[in-house]
């Protein structure tokens, strides 16, 4: 599958008036920095910009966006351009199918390695930490193009934020030479990366301790497999929302001689959320995540089991067996 140029997306924002900004279901740092980021971009070059998510944004990326966010019951345009960020998957992307349905152009901007070109122009680069990445190098190139500035402090913060989210503040993998040099001119360009780690990091709310002292308390080892789970009924009892539950599959990941993390998540009575992230090439995620119509990245991807957690749990590690994975 091909991709088209940078300045291939370049021409189109000039060419073009009217967007909509939208993205994946339960928004991630990474997400929501692509999706204000070019929205910030969008309105600087004086377009008509709408972003749509049908889902909540979490508590901790709110102090990214200082502009309403619409769901998709209150568009009420015409003719529009959709610009899918971070979606590996057309099935995935959060607003209603009609949006998509009557839309003039799809583009699909991404770095999963499921992603399966499905817009009409794509820019899909898994070699990249982040969606946010490649938003970046699309933005540089509109600057040499046109040979003027165009990533403010505004837009720097937001691209910072989801390179910092999906590289791991930089541990993973995933970081590149790349990263870091994006890194440094965003730092150029105003970012106070201390407002960011502060919020996105190290102000976590009583109530998601908590929470995560009662998910440790479900833990399981199948070989180099450590599973939690986290129910509905904990959420309630810690007072913590679903979307303010990111990053928690990490704690099963990061325990000594286990290889993979998988965090088993109650959405509904009979929709079980998979989390999965690894801290080698081991296994690949992605791969794994296929098995269950899921996708993502070699070490970190997600998937959905429509039966109840217990029985999801099982279901899972059994497809594993089944498959000789473990």
């Amino acid at each position: 599958m091909s991709n088209n140029t940078h300045l291939d997306f370049v021409k189109f924002l000039i060419d073009n008036d009217n967007f909509l900004i939208v993205s994946h279901e339960s928004p991630d740092g990474d997400n929501i920095g692509s999706s204000s980021g070019l929205y910030y971009v969008l309105k600087k070059l004086d377009k008509e910009v709408i972003h749509v998510i049908d889902d909540e944004i979490p508590q901790n990326l709110n102090f990214l966006i200082d502009y309403k966010i619409l769901k998709s019951k209150d568009v009420d345009l015409k003719e529009y351009n959709i610009i899918s960020l971070d979606c590996g998957d057309i099935k995935r992307i959060n607003c209603d199918f009609k949006l998509i349905e009557n839309k003039n152009k799809l583009l699909n901007i991404d770095h999963h390695a499921s992603n399966n070109h499905f817009g009409d122009l794509n820019i899909v680069h898994v070699d990249k930490s982040s969606t946010c990445e490649v938003v970046y190098d699309i933005l540089k190139e509109y600057e040499n193009f046109k040979n003027e500035k165009l990533i403010d402090k505004k837009i720097a913060r937001s691209l910072y934020t989801g390179l910092l989210t999906d590289t791991g503040n930089f541990m993973y993998s995933n970081t590149k030479q790349e990263s870091f040099y994006m890194a440094g001119d965003l730092l150029k360009r105003g970012v106070d990366t201390s407002i960011i780690i502060n919020t996105v990091f190290l102000s976590n709310p009583i109530g998601r301790i908590t929470l995560i002292k009662d998910i440790i308390g479900t833990l399981d080892i199948n070989k180099d497999f450590a599973s939690i789970l986290m129910t509905k009924n904990m959420l309630e009892k810690n007072n913590v929302d679903y979307k303010d539950t990111d990053g928690i599959v990490n704690y099963a990941r990061d325990i000594e001689n286990i290889n993979v993390g998988v965090l088993f998540k109650e959405k509904e009575k009979n929709i079980t959320k998979i989390s999965l992230r690894s801290k080698s090439d081991k296994y690949n995620l992605n791969e794994i995540a296929k098995l269950f119509s899921g996708g993502g990245h070699v070490r970190a991807a997600g998937c959905t089991i429509n039966e109840n957690i217990n029985d999801a749990k099982k279901i899972f590690f059994d497809k594993l067996k089944e498959n000789k994975i473990i």
